[in-house]
Formats: structure tokens, sequence, C-alpha cells
């Protein structure tokens, strides 16, 4: 069997194999030196895709949000639990959309303002958001009318007092004495009427105070 090579043309790159007494189709025994330098990706695909409209997210991004909105979107995102902690901690006085943080309010009477220099308050309230969330041993001093001290801070004046928190029996409620009268009564010249409000922070143990609304002139 003699097998011949033609020699390479000048104007193509394309060699031929052909062997002699062959049946076979020099076309179909053809083998392609040609470089392929472009992609091998469709041209017809890569123009379609290159023609489709780009992609646009329809959710506004976080830095466009003014701080309260993004203040209402992370609380938002938030578990009850998670929010109930994050509104409880560090005592906000901005505007919430989920509670009032003032939760214990009363309206001052006139045996609050008197000189038993005590301020009466109910039970329940005070079980519920203060006596639970403190240890033991301070529960049995309530209790028992021992009494124990508490920081109380006052968002209006920024200053801190200590009173004694105890259980009035007599009266079924309890009090907070041991200088209300001399620091909260006559330094926030307080009267009858007027409107207040206590919050329990659990986490830093205590109570904070605050002048809602004052009675109006006789």
């Amino acid at each position: 069997m003699m097998m011949m090579m033609a020699p390479p043309s000048a104007t193509s790159t394309t060699q031929h194999l052909v062997y002699g007494n062959s049946s076979e189709n020099p076309k179909e025994s053809s083998v392609s030196t040609t470089l392929c330098l472009s992609s091998c990706e469709d041209r017809k695909k890569r123009k379609r895709n290159h023609d489709d409209p780009p992609k646009v997210s329809c959710s506004q991004s976080d830095n466009k949000l003014t701080r309260k909105e993004r203040k209402t979107k992370r609380l938002r995102s938030l578990s009850s639990e998670e929010r109930e902690t994050d509104e409880w901690y560090g005592v906000s006085t901005e505007l919430t959309l989920f509670k009032d943080p003032w939760i214990l309010k009363k309206v001052l009477t006139t045996s609050d303002l008197g000189p038993l220099s005590r301020l009466l308050l109910h039970t329940r309230p005070i079980e519920d958001h203060i006596i639970k969330y403190l240890n033991k041993e301070d529960q049995i001093k309530v209790h028992e009318g021992l009494g124990i001290t508490v920081d109380v801070y006052d968002h209006d004046t920024d200053s801190t007092f200590q009173l004694l928190l105890k259980r009035w029996t007599t009266l079924n409620g309890y009090v907070l004495n041991g200088g209300w009268r001399m620091y909260f009564v006559r330094k926030r010249c307080l009267r009858k009427g007027d409107k207040i409000g206590l919050l329990w922070d659990r986490f830093a143990s205590r109570l904070h105070f605050r002048v809602l609304s004052r009675a109006q002139e006789p």
C-alpha cells in the first residue's frame, strides 16, 4: 500500500491525508489545523444575552433609607423575644412603634405628696414588672417589709437617687420611700394630679422615673 501526503496549500491551513487505493472521501478524512481564537459560544446566543435587559432589584437600598426607616426595618426582622430585649435594654426615649416604655403610670394623689414621704404603688403592676425580676433574697426582703434599696434615675434632670422599695401590708400594696418627698416631691415640684411614669430596667437593676404630664392650673 502506498501513502501519499499532499503538499500544504499556500492559501489554506487545512491538510488532507490521502490513502492509496482508499475509497474514503478525502473530505471526510480531512483534519483541520485552523485555530479558534474567539469564544466557542454560539454567536446568536451571545448576542441574545447581550440584548437581555439588566436585572433590576425592586428592594430599596439601605443606604437610601432614613435613620427611622432603618430602625423600623431592623425591628421588624427581630423575633418577639429579641424585640422585647431590644426595647428594654438601655431604655430608649425615642418614639417606638411597638409599646409605650412607661408601663407603670400613676396620677399623684394627696397621700403621695404628704409628710409620710412615700409613693403608693398598686400590687399587680409592681409584681409583674419589678418583683419577678429580683433575685430570691431581695424578693423575700421586699415581701417581709424590710425592703431593698433601689437606684431611681430621673430622666428629666439626668440624676440618680436611692429609694427604698418595700411591701406595705396594711394597704396591700408597695411603696417607695426613704427620700421620695425630698428628692422628687420637692425637687420636681410635684403636685396633685401630676402624671408620672416608672420603668424597671432589669438589665441594670434600676428604676426609671419621668413626669409625663402636669396637672392643669386651678
